[in-house]
Protein backbone atom coordinates (compact mmCIF):
# COMPACT_ATOMS: atom_id res chain seq x y z
CA UNK A 1 0.00 0.00 0.00
CA UNK A 2 2.80 2.16 0.35
CA UNK A 3 3.87 2.27 -2.91
CA UNK A 4 -0.17 3.64 -4.08
CA UNK A 5 0.69 7.51 -3.95
CA UNK A 6 3.19 6.94 -6.55
CA UNK A 7 1.20 4.87 -8.99
CA UNK A 8 -1.89 7.12 -8.29
CA UNK A 9 0.56 9.77 -9.74
CA UNK A 10 2.02 7.66 -12.46
CA UNK A 11 -1.96 7.15 -13.53
CA UNK A 12 -2.83 10.31 -13.82
CA UNK A 13 0.10 11.29 -16.01
CA UNK A 14 -0.90 8.45 -18.04
CA UNK A 15 -4.09 9.91 -18.17
CA UNK A 16 -2.87 13.00 -18.61
CA UNK A 17 -0.73 12.20 -21.74
CA UNK A 18 -4.12 10.28 -23.18
CA UNK A 19 -6.27 13.57 -22.87
CA UNK A 20 -4.11 15.69 -25.63
CA UNK A 21 -5.68 13.47 -27.85
CA UNK A 22 -8.99 15.84 -27.38
CA UNK A 23 -7.03 19.00 -27.94
CA UNK A 24 -4.69 17.80 -30.85
CA UNK A 25 -7.55 18.38 -33.76
CA UNK A 26 -7.62 22.17 -32.79
CA UNK A 27 -3.87 22.67 -32.39
CA UNK A 28 -2.49 21.17 -35.66
CA UNK A 29 -5.15 22.81 -38.24
CA UNK A 30 -5.03 23.48 -40.84
CA UNK A 31 -4.18 20.34 -40.97
CA UNK A 32 -6.84 17.84 -41.87
CA UNK A 33 -8.22 15.58 -39.31
CA UNK A 34 -7.11 12.66 -41.22
CA UNK A 35 -4.20 13.67 -41.63
CA UNK A 36 -3.59 13.46 -37.39
CA UNK A 37 -5.30 10.17 -37.26
CA UNK A 38 -3.04 8.45 -39.90
CA UNK A 39 -0.32 9.85 -38.85
CA UNK A 40 -0.37 9.17 -34.81
CA UNK A 41 -1.48 5.50 -35.72
CA UNK A 42 1.16 4.91 -38.33
CA UNK A 43 3.64 5.69 -35.42
CA UNK A 44 1.76 3.69 -33.07
CA UNK A 45 0.87 0.83 -35.10
CA UNK A 46 5.06 0.95 -35.92
CA UNK A 47 5.45 0.34 -32.21
CA UNK A 48 3.35 -2.44 -32.17
CA UNK A 49 4.82 -4.13 -35.18
CA UNK A 50 8.42 -3.75 -33.77
CA UNK A 51 7.22 -5.68 -30.38
CA UNK A 52 5.35 -8.49 -32.41
CA UNK A 53 8.33 -8.92 -34.88
CA UNK A 54 10.62 -9.30 -31.01
CA UNK A 55 7.75 -11.69 -29.86
CA UNK A 56 6.90 -13.46 -33.15
CA UNK A 57 7.25 -16.98 -31.33
CA UNK A 58 4.49 -16.34 -28.95
CA UNK A 59 2.56 -14.63 -31.83
CA UNK A 60 3.09 -17.84 -33.83
CA UNK A 61 1.44 -19.91 -30.90
CA UNK A 62 -1.88 -17.81 -31.30
CA UNK A 63 -5.04 -18.48 -33.24
CA UNK A 64 -5.47 -17.39 -36.69
CA UNK A 65 -8.87 -16.23 -35.47
CA UNK A 66 -7.79 -14.36 -32.01
CA UNK A 67 -5.00 -12.78 -33.71
CA UNK A 68 -7.76 -11.36 -36.76
CA UNK A 69 -10.05 -10.26 -34.10
CA UNK A 70 -7.24 -8.31 -32.06
CA UNK A 71 -6.72 -6.41 -35.75
CA UNK A 72 -10.43 -5.85 -35.81
CA UNK A 73 -11.06 -4.08 -32.10
CA UNK A 74 -7.81 -2.29 -32.65
CA UNK A 75 -9.16 -0.73 -36.02
CA UNK A 76 -12.46 -0.38 -34.44
CA UNK A 77 -11.86 0.90 -30.99
CA UNK A 78 -8.62 3.27 -32.23
CA UNK A 79 -9.04 4.13 -35.28
CA UNK A 80 -12.83 4.09 -36.26
CA UNK A 81 -13.18 5.87 -32.33
CA UNK A 82 -10.18 8.91 -32.87
CA UNK A 83 -11.64 9.94 -36.41
CA UNK A 84 -15.26 10.63 -34.51
CA UNK A 85 -13.35 12.27 -31.80
CA UNK A 86 -10.86 14.45 -34.49
CA UNK A 87 -14.10 15.71 -36.51
CA UNK A 88 -16.12 16.26 -33.30
CA UNK A 89 -13.57 18.39 -31.67
CA UNK A 90 -13.13 20.88 -35.06
CA UNK A 91 -16.97 20.59 -35.95
CA UNK A 92 -18.39 21.31 -32.35
CA UNK A 93 -15.67 21.94 -29.54
CA UNK A 94 -12.90 19.71 -27.80
CA UNK A 95 -14.25 20.41 -24.64
CA UNK A 96 -17.90 19.11 -25.02
CA UNK A 97 -16.81 16.05 -26.99
CA UNK A 98 -14.14 15.29 -24.10
CA UNK A 99 -17.33 15.75 -22.02
CA UNK A 100 -19.41 13.44 -24.09
CA UNK A 101 -16.98 10.94 -24.74
CA UNK A 102 -16.39 10.85 -20.40
CA UNK A 103 -20.00 9.67 -20.18
CA UNK A 104 -18.64 6.21 -22.00
CA UNK A 105 -18.37 4.34 -18.47
CA UNK A 106 -22.24 4.06 -18.25
CA UNK A 107 -22.74 2.73 -21.66
CA UNK A 108 -20.11 0.29 -21.00
CA UNK A 109 -21.80 -0.50 -17.91
CA UNK A 110 -25.17 -1.07 -19.09
CA UNK A 111 -23.83 -3.24 -22.32
CA UNK A 112 -22.26 -4.98 -19.86
CA UNK A 113 -24.96 -5.40 -17.69
CA UNK A 114 -26.81 -7.14 -20.70
CA UNK A 115 -24.02 -9.89 -21.54
CA UNK A 116 -23.02 -10.24 -17.26
CA UNK A 117 -25.51 -8.95 -14.64
CA UNK A 118 -23.12 -6.63 -12.70
CA UNK A 119 -25.61 -4.52 -10.66
CA UNK A 120 -29.48 -4.16 -10.61
CA UNK A 121 -30.69 -2.28 -13.39
CA UNK A 122 -32.17 -0.10 -11.35
CA UNK A 123 -28.91 1.38 -10.26
CA UNK A 124 -28.52 2.23 -13.28
CA UNK A 125 -31.47 4.76 -14.10
CA UNK A 126 -30.32 7.54 -12.32
CA UNK A 127 -26.63 7.55 -14.26
CA UNK A 128 -28.60 6.99 -17.55
CA UNK A 129 -30.70 10.07 -16.50
CA UNK A 130 -28.29 12.18 -15.57
CA UNK A 131 -26.03 11.87 -19.16
CA UNK A 132 -28.97 11.50 -20.97
CA UNK A 133 -29.73 15.29 -19.38
CA UNK A 134 -26.65 16.95 -19.61
CA UNK A 135 -25.93 15.41 -23.43
CA UNK A 136 -29.25 17.22 -24.19
CA UNK A 137 -28.20 20.44 -22.38
CA UNK A 138 -25.02 20.43 -24.63
CA UNK A 139 -27.02 19.71 -27.44
CA UNK A 140 -29.21 22.63 -27.18
CA UNK A 141 -26.50 25.38 -25.84
CA UNK A 142 -26.25 26.76 -28.92
CA UNK A 143 -30.05 27.27 -29.40
CA UNK A 144 -29.92 28.55 -26.08
CA UNK A 145 -27.44 31.29 -26.79
CA UNK A 146 -29.02 32.50 -30.06
CA UNK A 147 -25.99 31.34 -32.54
CA UNK A 148 -26.51 31.00 -36.00
CA UNK A 149 -28.12 28.15 -37.84
CA UNK A 150 -24.84 27.34 -39.39
CA UNK A 151 -22.78 27.31 -36.52
CA UNK A 152 -25.55 25.52 -34.48
CA UNK A 153 -25.65 22.74 -37.21
CA UNK A 154 -21.84 22.16 -37.04
CA UNK A 155 -22.42 21.62 -33.30
CA UNK A 156 -25.09 19.35 -33.11
CA UNK A 157 -23.39 17.16 -35.69
CA UNK A 158 -20.23 17.49 -33.77
CA UNK A 159 -22.04 15.76 -30.83
CA UNK A 160 -23.56 13.55 -32.89
CA UNK A 161 -19.98 12.12 -33.54
CA UNK A 162 -18.52 12.65 -30.10
CA UNK A 163 -22.04 10.10 -28.99
CA UNK A 164 -21.06 8.02 -31.88
CA UNK A 165 -17.23 8.06 -30.57
CA UNK A 166 -18.80 7.07 -27.44
CA UNK A 167 -20.57 4.08 -28.33
CA UNK A 168 -17.48 3.00 -30.25
CA UNK A 169 -15.30 3.20 -27.48
CA UNK A 170 -18.09 1.03 -25.28
CA UNK A 171 -18.14 -1.56 -27.81
CA UNK A 172 -13.96 -1.95 -27.96
CA UNK A 173 -13.76 -2.25 -24.11
CA UNK A 174 -17.01 -4.97 -23.73
CA UNK A 175 -16.10 -7.27 -26.53
CA UNK A 176 -12.07 -7.15 -25.90
CA UNK A 177 -13.26 -7.61 -21.92
CA UNK A 178 -15.85 -10.29 -22.41
CA UNK A 179 -13.66 -12.37 -25.49
CA UNK A 180 -10.78 -12.71 -23.00
CA UNK A 181 -12.92 -13.52 -20.67
CA UNK A 182 -13.84 -16.73 -22.23
CA UNK A 183 -10.86 -17.23 -24.14
CA UNK A 184 -9.05 -20.62 -21.65
CA UNK A 185 -5.58 -19.26 -22.27
CA UNK A 186 -5.18 -15.48 -22.76
CA UNK A 187 -2.81 -13.67 -24.79
CA UNK A 188 0.47 -12.31 -23.63
CA UNK A 189 -0.92 -8.47 -22.65
CA UNK A 190 2.13 -7.16 -24.26
CA UNK A 191 1.25 -9.24 -27.88
CA UNK A 192 -2.15 -8.60 -27.52
CA UNK A 193 -1.61 -4.97 -27.00
CA UNK A 194 0.23 -4.62 -29.81
CA UNK A 195 -1.86 -6.59 -32.12
CA UNK A 196 -4.05 -3.52 -31.35
CA UNK A 197 -1.87 -1.56 -32.16
CA UNK A 198 -1.44 -2.95 -36.06
CA UNK A 199 -5.04 -3.31 -36.40
CA UNK A 200 -5.41 1.16 -35.99
CA UNK A 201 -2.10 0.88 -37.51
CA UNK A 202 -2.76 -1.02 -40.85
CA UNK A 203 -5.77 1.07 -41.44
CA UNK A 204 -3.42 4.41 -40.44
CA UNK A 205 -0.78 3.45 -43.10
CA UNK A 206 -3.09 2.40 -45.95
CA UNK A 207 -5.02 5.72 -45.82
CA UNK A 208 -1.77 8.10 -45.06
CA UNK A 209 -1.26 8.95 -48.85
CA UNK A 210 -4.74 9.98 -49.82
CA UNK A 211 -4.34 11.69 -45.82
CA UNK A 212 -1.79 13.72 -47.21
CA UNK A 213 -3.31 14.33 -50.98
CA UNK A 214 -6.46 15.66 -49.63
CA UNK A 215 -4.52 18.24 -47.09
CA UNK A 216 -4.25 21.67 -47.89
CA UNK A 217 -1.15 22.98 -48.92
CA UNK A 218 -0.42 25.69 -46.79
CA UNK A 219 0.11 22.73 -43.74
CA UNK A 220 3.22 21.49 -45.85
CA UNK A 221 4.92 24.64 -44.81
CA UNK A 222 7.87 24.95 -42.20
CA UNK A 223 6.03 25.52 -38.83
CA UNK A 224 2.64 23.77 -39.87
CA UNK A 225 4.57 20.60 -41.04
CA UNK A 226 6.77 21.09 -37.79
CA UNK A 227 3.12 21.17 -35.85
CA UNK A 228 1.65 18.22 -37.46
CA UNK A 229 4.32 16.33 -37.00
CA UNK A 230 5.17 17.07 -33.53
CA UNK A 231 1.65 16.24 -32.45
CA UNK A 232 1.79 12.69 -34.52
CA UNK A 233 4.69 11.77 -32.93
CA UNK A 234 3.73 12.71 -29.33
CA UNK A 235 0.33 11.04 -30.13
CA UNK A 236 1.66 7.80 -31.50
CA UNK A 237 4.89 7.33 -29.77
CA UNK A 238 5.22 9.54 -26.38
CA UNK A 239 0.68 9.33 -25.90
CA UNK A 240 -0.52 6.20 -27.14
CA UNK A 241 2.56 3.44 -25.99
CA UNK A 242 4.23 5.06 -23.68
CA UNK A 243 0.97 6.29 -21.90
CA UNK A 244 -0.55 2.31 -22.08
CA UNK A 245 3.11 1.28 -20.73
CA UNK A 246 2.54 3.79 -17.27
CA UNK A 247 -0.50 3.05 -16.94
CA UNK A 248 -0.42 -0.86 -17.21
CA UNK A 249 2.50 -0.90 -14.63
CA UNK A 250 0.59 1.90 -12.16
CA UNK A 251 -2.75 0.15 -12.38
CA UNK A 252 -0.46 -3.26 -11.00
CA UNK A 253 -0.45 -1.20 -7.36
CA UNK A 254 -3.90 1.12 -7.19
CA UNK A 255 -6.80 -0.78 -5.39
CA UNK A 256 -9.55 -1.51 -7.72
CA UNK A 257 -12.16 0.97 -6.14
CA UNK A 258 -9.43 3.97 -7.50
CA UNK A 259 -9.64 2.65 -11.03
CA UNK A 260 -12.85 3.83 -12.75
CA UNK A 261 -12.16 7.35 -11.10
CA UNK A 262 -8.44 7.44 -12.41
CA UNK A 263 -9.89 6.77 -15.74
CA UNK A 264 -12.17 9.66 -15.44
CA UNK A 265 -9.62 12.05 -15.47
CA UNK A 266 -8.84 11.14 -18.90
CA UNK A 267 -11.47 13.06 -20.39
CA UNK A 268 -11.62 16.00 -17.50
CA UNK A 269 -8.30 16.74 -18.20
CA UNK A 270 -9.43 16.56 -22.09
CA UNK A 271 -11.97 19.03 -21.36
CA UNK A 272 -9.90 21.66 -19.65
CA UNK A 273 -6.80 21.42 -21.85
CA UNK A 274 -9.21 22.33 -24.60
CA UNK A 275 -10.51 25.41 -23.57
CA UNK A 276 -7.15 27.25 -24.14
CA UNK A 277 -6.98 26.19 -26.99
CA UNK A 278 -10.10 26.84 -28.44
CA UNK A 279 -9.61 30.82 -26.36
CA UNK A 280 -12.56 30.80 -24.75
CA UNK A 281 -14.61 29.82 -21.34
CA UNK A 282 -17.58 27.55 -21.06
CA UNK A 283 -20.94 28.98 -21.56
CA UNK A 284 -23.43 27.96 -18.38
CA UNK A 285 -25.32 25.66 -20.30
CA UNK A 286 -22.16 23.60 -21.46
CA UNK A 287 -20.69 23.80 -17.57
CA UNK A 288 -24.46 22.89 -16.65
CA UNK A 289 -24.24 19.49 -19.00
CA UNK A 290 -21.15 18.98 -18.12
CA UNK A 291 -21.63 18.84 -14.77
CA UNK A 292 -25.12 16.13 -15.29
CA UNK A 293 -22.65 14.24 -16.94
CA UNK A 294 -20.02 13.50 -13.95
CA UNK A 295 -22.75 13.42 -11.27
CA UNK A 296 -24.35 10.45 -13.62
CA UNK A 297 -20.78 8.83 -13.91
CA UNK A 298 -19.83 9.88 -10.13
CA UNK A 299 -23.20 8.04 -9.28
CA UNK A 300 -22.55 4.70 -10.98
CA UNK A 301 -19.48 4.76 -9.10
CA UNK A 302 -20.47 4.55 -6.16
CA UNK A 303 -22.95 1.82 -7.29
CA UNK A 304 -20.38 0.25 -8.37
CA UNK A 305 -17.90 -0.04 -5.46
CA UNK A 306 -20.66 -0.78 -3.30
CA UNK A 307 -21.44 -3.64 -5.41
CA UNK A 308 -17.64 -4.83 -5.53
CA UNK A 309 -17.13 -4.56 -1.83
CA UNK A 310 -20.78 -6.23 -0.95
CA UNK A 311 -19.03 -9.31 -3.48
CA UNK A 312 -15.73 -9.63 -1.45
CA UNK A 313 -17.52 -9.67 1.81
CA UNK A 314 -19.93 -12.64 0.80
CA UNK A 315 -16.76 -14.05 -1.10
CA UNK A 316 -17.89 -14.15 -4.54
CA UNK A 317 -16.15 -11.73 -6.39
CA UNK A 318 -15.08 -10.96 -9.65
CA UNK A 319 -11.40 -11.37 -11.42
CA UNK A 320 -12.40 -9.01 -13.65
CA UNK A 321 -15.40 -6.84 -14.98
CA UNK A 322 -16.37 -5.91 -18.49
CA UNK A 323 -15.32 -2.38 -17.41
CA UNK A 324 -11.89 -3.53 -16.51
CA UNK A 325 -10.30 -4.75 -20.17
CA UNK A 326 -6.78 -6.31 -20.45
CA UNK A 327 -5.64 -2.76 -23.20
CA UNK A 328 -6.77 -0.04 -20.74
CA UNK A 329 -8.47 2.89 -21.98
CA UNK A 330 -6.77 4.98 -24.52
CA UNK A 331 -7.72 7.63 -26.72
Amino acid sequence: MGSTPKNVIAALTAALLWAFAFVAPAAVQPASELLLVTGRYSLFGLCGLYVLCRGWSQLKLMPIRRTLFGLYIGFVGYFVFYICVSYSATMGSGFITAVVVGSSPITIAVAGNFAEKRMSWSELVAPVILILVGITLLSVSDFIEGKSSETTSDSIFGIGLAIMAMLTWSYFVVRNAQSQRTWETKPDPKIWAALVAMGAGGASMVLLPFAIASTPAETFEPYPLFKIIAWCIFLGVIGSWWGTYIWVKAAQGIPVPLVGPLLATETIFGAILSLPVEQRVPTWVEVGGALFILAGICVYMVFDVRNSRSKDRSGGSEKEGLDAPEVPAVT
